[in-house]
Order: C-alpha cells, then structure tokens, then sequence
C-alpha cells in the first residue's frame, strides 16, 4: 500500500511539475521570440498556460493514476460562487473582529491600484496550483490508501511546513504558524472532502487570500502587495491577538475561527458519506465495503 501511494503520488507531482516547466521554459520564450509580445501579454499568456497545462495535467493523472472516479472537476457555478463567498467571509470574520476591537487599525486610504485585478489573478492560479498538489493530489493519493483522517492531517502537516519559510525566525512564531497552517490545512482538505470539487475549495482559498490583500495587513508573511491595497492597515497589539508578522492567519481569533469551521466541515463530509476510512474497510474504488450479516 505504501509503495502504490508513493508511486501515485510522486507521478502526480511530477506531471503537475513538466506542466509548469513545460511552459515557462518551453512555450512561452517559443512565443516571446516568435511575437514579441508586450511585457503584460507575455505574463497573461505565462499565467494561462500554467493553469491550463497544470489542468490537464491533473486530469489526466486521475484518469489513468489514480483509482476510481474524478468527479472534483466538474464545474458547478453556484457552488464556486458560495465557495468563494465562503472564503472571503470565514477571514473577514477575523480581520473585521480586529478593526472593531482596535487591535487593527486603517492609517491610510489611498484608494487601491488597478494593478490589484493583476494580483487577483495570480492569486487565483496559486490557490488552483496549491489545491491540486495539496487537496488533489497529495490528500487524494493519501486518502486512497490511509482514509480521509489520517490523510487529511498528514497533508496537511505537510501544507503547513511549506509556509514556515515566510514566518519570522522565533520558536513561538514559528510553532504559531505551524499550528494555524495546519488547521487552514486541514479546513481546506474539509472542505475538498465535503464537496469533492477542486473548484470550490480553489475559490474558497482565493478569495480569503484576496480578502486579507484588501485589507492592507500581511497575507501569509508576504507583505509585497500590501501598496496596491485600498487601505494601509498598521497592528496595534499584541501578537498572539493581531498575527504578528505572518498576518491575521496566525491570529488567535482565527485559530478558534477555523477550528469550529473544520469540525463544522468533517461533520458534514461525514454525513454525506464522502468522508471515507482506510483502504481496509473500503471496496475497490473507495467505497465503503458491504457489512457482511453476521450469522
């Protein structure tokens, strides 16, 4: 078991990177020396054709990778649509909670940048890019073998040490941003079992990134787009209460925040039947094996 889930899941990461490779290194200096685009163009075309190829990518790993059906690529509008809104509403939660309390503060107005629909799409792509590595296929190659609790945890350990490399150098700090991007982790892994749609959880995860940008406060301990918010937000308190330098995702408030949420989420994963245990209690495909009647 343990060798088929390392032979999946390494596949699955490695077509998901010769997709990026393929077009940053391939396609898109082929179209830079055949056209000559603009600057703007060349990044457009770079960002589409990493999204498209890692698309196919994926799909094409769960058609002929990984067992059974793929159904978390069908597009349902409305669902991505609540998705989203689901998303930028859990984090405001927190980050509206703190302007009232004070301990966030707006110092500045200055409007926005149009170059925010630019950063609107490069988060879009990234939240897309992370869901498939993370909830596609590390979660989906995990979960085929271990079950959807162990695998959640184990991605999501995993999820949160690749974001430890924003976060200050301080023990506490460091242990704060572990424990929360583990939680986020294990939400958005929740959330992708609840509802087996990559595009939900893709919007979700975009637009509470794209939430926290317009606030002018530190997303994830990246600080480079906070200029082009339409406010300039400063910290007053402590940072156990704002986030510290990685931003309100590490705030206390948001822990409790996502903690209800991901039980609320399991919960329902559970009783739509999507939540599923390990192999051994599974048939073929990941479907819960018959119960046998006892004689």
């Amino acid at each position: 078991m343990i060798g088929r889930m390392l032979k999946h899941g390494l596949l699955g990461l490695l077509m998901v990177v010769a997709a990026v490779l393929l077009v940053r290194q391939g396609l898109v200096p082929l179209a830079a020396a055949a056209f000559a685009p603009e600057p703007a163009t060349l990044s457009l075309l770079r960002r589409t054709g990493i999204f498209l190829a890692v698309l196919l990518a994926y799909a094409a790993w769960r058609r002929w990778v990984l067992p059974g059906p793929a159904p978390d690529l069908r597009f349902r509008p409305l669902a991505v649509m609540a998705g989203g809104l689901g998303g930028a509403a859990h984090i405001s939660v927190v980050t509206l909670a703190g302007f009232a309390a004070g301990y966030y503060v707006v110092v500045a107005a200055p409007g926005g940048s149009p170059a925010l629909l630019g950063v609107a799409g490069l988060i879009l792509i990234a939240a897309f890019m992370e869901e498939v590595v993370y909830r596609g296929v590390l979660f989906g190659t995990l979960e085929d073998g271990l079950g959807s609790t162990a695998a959640m945890w184990l991605q999501s350990l995993v999820f949160a040490a690749m974001h430890l490399s924003n976060a200050p150098a301080s023990n506490m700090e460091l242990a704060t941003t572990m424990v929360a991007g583990t939680l986020i982790g294990a939400l958005w892994t929740a959330l992708y079992a609840w509802t087996r749609s990559l595009w939900v959880v893709t919007a979700h995860h975009a637009f509470w990134n794209f939430a926290i940008i317009l606030t002018g406060l530190p997303l994830s301990g990246i600080s480079d787009w906070r200029a082009l918010a339409p406010f300039e937000s400063a910290y007053r308190g402590p940072g156990w209460l704002t986030g510290g330098v990685f931003g309100p995702e590490d705030a206390l408030l948001c822990l409790g925040v996502v903690a209800i949420s991901l039980a609320v989420f399991i919960r329902l994963a559970k009783r739509s039947g999507r939540w599923l245990p390990a192999r051994v209690g599974r048939g073929v495909h990941g479907a819960p094996a018959p119960v046998r009647a006892s004689a």
